[in-house]
């Protein structure tokens, strides 16, 4: 099949673009590492603070196009650092080889080292990446999927704990420091929070903390609905400020796994 490869300009259309691109992978193959939901929180929190026309955004995201200009594959990096991520729509496999060139010929170039995730069972991709000179480097998170009509949800705080949505208690100090805790991000700002509720899938009802009984945000998370799978969803992201982790509760009996 034929594809073009185009550099990202960032704009709002091309961004939505990304995102039902997204929304299509992850209806049709259940290896894909990226979301929209993550998209959202990748453009409009962990870079909230960047102008849209940064060149950050141009050099860490790379798409390729069907002859129909679908967008058919994706490269993006959550930070700008090593890391990077490759989604392909499994119809359009063939492209493979013009993704490991621009990595290699562009990306990579003023990089030392790159590193791509995969899950542990995606044989295929993981096939090409060792096909490509890669090599396995170390396990680096888990993912858990639940089908939460089947799993007890049922959970006990510590007494004069409560759970409340960022909307009911919009303590914006409290919710930046409890973020730079818990990933030791000192550079999180009240422009990553608003960033993140202003975002075009951001869903108030979602997002979700742990308050101490003195009023204090000590661990949230940020739930995503999938627009392409009815009733699905991503939790990202997981974080505990740091004095408050680890204080034996008893287990409850739904668990997510957090990210750093």
């Amino acid at each position: 099949m034929q594809a073009s490869d185009h550099a990202y300009d960032n704009t709002d259309a091309e961004y939505r673009e990304i995102c039902d691109f997204l929304d299509k992978l992850a209806a049709c193959d259940p290896f894909a590492m990226w979301e929209s939901g993550r998209t959202d929180f990748w453009r409009y929190n962990v870079h909230a603070g960047k102008d849209p026309r940064d060149c950050f955004f141009r050099d860490n995201v790379h798409i390729w196009r069907s002859s129909e200009q679908e967008i058919v594959g994706l490269c993006i990096s959550e930070y700008g650092k090593d890391d990077l991520f490759v989604e392909v729509l499994p119809s359009h496999r063939a492209i493979y080889p013009d993704v490991f060139r621009w990595i290699e010929t562009t990306w990579a170039a003023s990089r030392d080292a790159v590193e791509i995730d995969v899950f542990s069972d995606d044989r295929e991709k993981i096939r090409r990446l060792e096909a490509n000179g890669f090599a396995f480097a170390r396990h680096f998170e888990k993912r858990r999927t639940y089908e939460l009509a089947r799993t007890e949800v049922a959970y006990v705080l510590e007494e004069g704990f409560t759970i409340r949505t960022f909307a009911e208690h919009p303590d914006m100090d409290g919710r930046v420091a409890l973020v730079q805790s818990a990933f030791d991000n000192p550079s999180y700002s009240e422009a990553n929070v608003n960033g993140l509720t202003g975002s075009p899938d951001y869903v108030a009802a979602y997002d979700l903390m742990v308050v101490s009984p003195r009023g204090q945000p000590v661990a949230y998370c940020v739930g995503w609905r999938e627009r392409a799978r009815e009733a699905c969803g991503t939790i990202e992201p997981v974080g505990t400020h740091a004095a408050f982790r680890r204080r034996g509760s008893r287990p409850p009996s739904f668990a997510s796994a957090s990210r750093g």
